[in-house]
């Protein structure tokens, strides 16, 4: 089985939404880009600025949010800011 990320988004607004099978997550912030792949290391970071997440089928994109981040043992949790 190829390897591939669970991402969980949380949000006051939309509250939590999961993403299965995700390939790739790109972060564009306003102090840097960032590409996170399946077993990337752990992080923990704040983002302003844009995140797309992709996998085989579709992607999604938030545009313009202020949001903090963890990604360990290929769990990407996010916490929007609203």
């Amino acid at each position: 089985m190829e390897a591939s990320i669970k991402v969980k988004i949380f949000s006051l607004q939309s509250g939590l939404e999961i993403l299965e099978n995700v390939k790739v997550i790109r972060i564009k912030s306003k102090d840097y880009n960032l590409l996170i792949m399946p077993d990337y290391m752990p992080l923990l970071g704040e983002i302003q600025g844009n995140i797309d997440f992709e996998n085989s089928e579709n992607s999604k994109s938030l545009k313009n949010i202020n949001a903090y981040y963890m990604n360990t043992n290929n769990e990407f949790s996010l916490i929007v800011r609203e």
